[in-house]
């Protein structure tokens, strides 16, 4: 019996993080799974019901620091599993769907697949994710890390999204890098779905960064970092490493993204300073009325 250690990570989000357990904890019919809800950095009052372990995290180090925390926490029950489940605690199922016993079923089927998510048949963010109908799975350069279901042969070879990309963004695309170059591949259900809730479950939620400002740093530091580790045509020398076969190539779609600079919204990071301003515009006004 394969075993399966499925990671949900929450920070101050006890509403959703309890919904996705509720789903999860019913699912990987025949397998032997082992649950690991990690609080990275909650306020007790955030705290989901269902943690099993935290650490502090005050400045919260992001979504992959979080889950390579619960590697941790894996490892120290088992020090080698067979498929890890990296779930985010923004997501919802579809309703009866045994979604970890899909991806694992489908993972059977070719022991150079690296990892697997679900597929988002409402994503307007994303490419390349969208069910491919008639199909079990399809190949793709890279999968969102919304729910993916990673081999363990495969991550003691080539690792897992490195904490380094504070922001998440940046660290799926590496880490497709790394696999493909390594002989494995990535891949996409077409039977086993999600849906991505709106407005994300920390920045612009219970962090203080706007969701605007944080998309502003994330693609910044993706399109930096990318560049420096990779070079200027670090998406040229990405998809050099895939083969023929894969029919979604989202490398050049993801540097034109993060290389397309956004604007700081002042008056949404800043408001304090903007009403104060407005209220002096308003005395002036006064005044000027007055005089």
């Amino acid at each position: 019996m394969d075993s399966v250690a499925i990671i949900v990570i929450n920070r101050d989000r006890p509403d959703l993080t309890d919904a996705v357990v509720a789903q999860v904890r019913d699912m990987g019919a025949g397998l032997d799974v082992g649950l690991y809800v990690v609080e990275a950095g909650s306020s007790p009052q955030g705290r989901s019901r269902h943690a099993t372990h935290s650490f502090h995290d005050p400045t919260y180090r992001g979504r992959y620091f979080a889950f390579n925390q619960g590697l941790a926490f894996a490892h120290a029950d088992r020090p080698a599993w067979d498929y890890y489940w990296f779930v985010c605690n923004d997501i919802v199922f579809a309703p009866g769907q045994d979604t970890l016993r899909l991806l694992w079923e489908a993972m059977q089927t070719d022991p150079a697949m690296a990892a697997i998510g679900p597929g988002e048949p409402e994503a307007d963010d994303y490419q390349g994710c969208f069910p491919k109908p008639g199909r079990q799975w399809h190949k793709a350069s890279t999968i969102h890390g919304l729910a993916m279901l990673l081999r363990g042969d495969a991550y003691r070879e080539v690792g897992y999204c490195s904490p380094r990309f504070h922001y998440s963004q940046g660290a799926g695309t590496e880490f497709a890098y790394n696999v493909y170059r390594a002989g494995w591949f990535l891949a996409y259900s077409d039977v086993a779905t999600l849906y991505h809730a709106p407005g994300g479950s920390t920045y612009g939620q219970v962090v203080p960064l706007s969701r605007h400002e944080y998309q502003r740093r994330a693609r910044n530091f993706a399109a930096k970092e990318l560049r420096r580790l990779y070079g200027p045509d670090w998406d040229e020398v990405f998809t050099a490493v895939l083969p023929p076969d894969v029919e979604d190539n989202t490398f050049p779609w993801q540097k034109q993204v993060w290389e397309t600079r956004l604007r700081r919204n002042y008056k949404a990071d800043f408001p304090r300073f903007f009403r104060a301003g407005s209220r002096v515009k308003q005395a002036l006004r006064r005044l000027i009325g007055r005089g």
